[in-house]
């Protein structure tokens, strides 16, 4: 390859990225501003101007970043003397630490533990202490301790402002000293205990400083504070530091990243060169202007401003829908008629928000009208286990011969009826030509061990029968439905189950959405029944299948998920306060800030058209509540913007359009 034209093709900032070889540079890469091509281009240059191979390090966050690097940068300088090292952050330490921890009083043998491990050894912990609150769940400390490590307090956790915090601090060096014991280290401990290795013993670091000379680190606005103190030291005196990134898509506050990190960068490093990549080579302009007019907004941000050479394109649409359910179908409307008129793949389009919670809506939207998607970042909201249980509920109510589904209902939540007293009532069926739930029934006449088993048995049966006549009418099925799980205390049941409050309430929040879907069926459909109801959820098995054979479908994602990645067509939903930004973030301004770079993130996925959706009214917890537009909407420029304010599914002249589209195809099909 002849690196040289490979240059020339570069605009002049890229170049002078690349071409910069000596101190230390930060590379402001905007979004879609061709970043990757920099790293790659830049690590071949070093290799090309006679720099040994084995002296360039690249480090970023995810192994199929690493891969992606190494392939790029494999096809430039083939048989230059061997291959610059390209890593992840964790694999990195990880290799120093194989040769290096023996100085740290470690075995070179020592194992590394995964979460399910580290939560055993703390519950070990816990119970050699006769006096601690049986109310901690070991997984709440296990994560402030986590995050006591990437905050970078060694020594100990940070003050205690509530009990939990007061036992993460009293457990820390306890914690520490048994996986020393044990000769293990948590994922944690591989960036942390390597930042401590470099520290105490300079002999080692020296060898590392020069066996790196030039280092180059991607997404450097993601850096904790422990990665940013493990480069430091690396690069040393010879300053020889290239990080790229971009403090707008700094998104990952919640998990230890410092924002600091990329914005003080030209403070910690005097003398730095800074390149601002701001041409974007995905969107369009209106796309562009939207993003920039949002993102200007933040205080806390180094200025660029996104621009492109491809035109404005289509101007930004920011439609208003009456609820959830009518912004799914107005969605997946627009896609359909997309699909049709322009022939865009369905995989190039992308329905975005803020928490994988809100995509019930748009997966029944778009069962009903037969588009495949898939559900990226998350659990489809249909393979829940709180839906599937609850949906085991409805089907053995719907179907008394369904014996798996009652198998389910069964021990969710549970009810004293293990496998053996499931095998007895099974084997009392098939011996009497009974039903299993009819064997439910007459539990205390089967050879069930225990009493209460069978009276578990026949009181599940009894309540199935209830709630059949319930469900029979055909109306107030959410009102059912929410008396069963009421009932049954299946909030109660996930609160158990799930350790950490915040993961109880993202299950319990899907109780919810499974009631308004009852809710919305009912009010949609002329004739509604339970069987109506279970048909609607079977088609997400169709859906499936249609996606194994004909590609992924509609991507549903998360902002946080949808970082990286692009799409020609993107929805923006429930742009609403209280969802986007998120009620938690409002008070504190660095959150705000972090909420707005969320929304310019999902701004810049988009290619070539943009549409923002919000409600008027959303049920919260059963009750429509009226919603508001996000903030962030307001600061979109009018010139790059239309609205839809009204609930029709299509405009006028787009169903002129959409009709004379179809009619013009079956002419074509006819021959006529």
């Amino acid at each position: 390859m002849d690196i040289h034209a490979e240059i020339a093709r570069l605009n002049p900032k890229q170049k002078e990225a690349v071409m910069r070889t000596e101190g230390p540079l930060l590379v402001l890469a905007g979004a879609g501003s061709g970043k990757t091509r920099v790293i790659t281009m830049r690590t071949a240059y070093l290799v090309h101007t006679g720099v040994r191979p084995g002296s360039v390090l690249a480090v970023t966050f995810t192994n199929k970043a690493a891969t992606e690097m190494k392939e790029r940068v494999k096809s430039m300088v083939r048989g230059e003397g061997g291959s610059p090292v390209i890593s992840t952050f964790h694999a990195l330490c990880l290799r120093v630490l194989r040769r290096e921890i023996e100085h740290l009083g470690y075995r070179k043998d020592f194992t590394i533990y995964d979460t399910s491990e580290q939560v055993s050894l703390l519950r070990n912990i816990l119970s050699d202490i006769t006096f601690y609150d049986k109310s901690f769940k070991a997984e709440s400390i296990l994560e402030r301790i986590s995050r006591t490590k990437n905050a970078f307090t060694p020594e100990k956790a940070g003050p205690a402002d509530d009990p939990v915090e007061e036992a993460s601090a009293m457990l820390y060096p306890r914690y520490l000293e048994a996986l020393k014991s044990l000769n293990a280290l948590d994922f944690d401990d591989l960036l942390l205990l390597t930042l401590k290795l470099f520290r105490e013993h300079t002999a080692v670091l020296e060898r590392y400083r020069e066996r790196f000379r030039y280092i180059m680190v991607d997404e450097y606005q993601d850096t904790n504070r422990v990665q940013y103190e493990f480069i430091k030291l690396l690069a040393g005196e010879r300053r020889n530091l290239c990080v790229v990134g971009d403090d707008d898509q700094s998104i990952y506050g919640w998990r230890g990243a410092n924002l600091g990190n990329i914005l003080d960068f030209e403070r910690d490093f005097p003398g730095t060169l800074t390149v601002r990549l701001e041409q974007n080579y995905r969107s369009f302009g209106h796309i562009l202007k939207a993003a920039n007019g949002v993102i200007q907004n933040n205080r806390k941000r180094m200025e660029k401003s996104l621009w492109t050479s491809k035109g404005d394109g289509p101007e930004v649409r920011i439609f208003k829908a009456r609820d959830a359910e009518d912004e799914a179908d107005w969605v997946a409307d627009r896609i359909s008629m997309l699909r049709f008129e322009k022939n865009i793949p369905y995989e190039d389009f992308a329905v975005v928000y803020r928490a994988n919670t809100l995509s019930r809506p748009f997966e029944e939207a778009l069962r009903r009208k037969r588009i495949p998607y898939s559900v990226v970042g998350g659990t489809s909201y249909f393979d829940h286990k709180e839906v599937k249980d609850l949906a085991a509920y409805l089907k053995i109510i719907a179907n008394p011969s369904d014996d798996l589904s009652l198998l389910r209902a069964a021990n969710a939540p549970k009810r004293g009826l293990g496998p053996s007293a499931l095998g007895a009532l099974a084997e009392f069926s098939r011996a009497h030509s009974l039903t299993l739930l009819e064997a439910f029934g007459r539990a205390s006449s089967a050879q069930v061990p225990g009493q209460k088993a069978a009276a578990s048995a026949e009181a599940l049966h009894a309540l199935l029968g209830r709630y059949r006549k319930m469900f029979e009418a055909g109306r107030g099925m959410d009102k059912a439905l929410a008396a069963l799980i009421g009932e049954i205390r299946y909030r109660d049941y996930l609160s158990e189950l799930y350790k950490t409050p915040e993961a109880a309430f993202r299950r319990i929040e899907n109780l919810d959405g499974f009631i308004d879907s009852i809710r919305h069926y009912e009010t949609t459909e002329p004739g509604p029944s339970l069987h109506g109801f279970l048909e609607t959820i079977a088609l997400t098995d169709l859906m499936k299948e249609k996606e194994e054979k004909g590609g992924r479908g509609v991507t549903l994602i998360s902002f946080h998920s949808a970082k990286g990645l692009e799409f020609r067509v993107v929805f923006i939903v429930a742009a609403e306060e209280d969802i986007l930004p998120h009620k938690k973030s409002v008070r504190m301004n660095e959150d705000l800030e972090e909420e707005r770079r969320l929304f310019y993130v999902g701004i810049t996925r988009a290619m070539k058209e943009l549409y923002i959706t919000y409600t008027g009214f959303r049920t919260k917890y059963g009750k429509d509540a009226p919603s508001f537009p996000s903030r962030f909407i307001e600061e979109i420029p009018a010139d790059s913007s239309s609205r839809i304010e009204r609930s029709e599914k299509l405009a006028p002249e787009e169903e002129e359009a959409y009709a004379r589209k179809f009619f013009d195809n079956i002419k074509s099909i006819l021959g006529d």
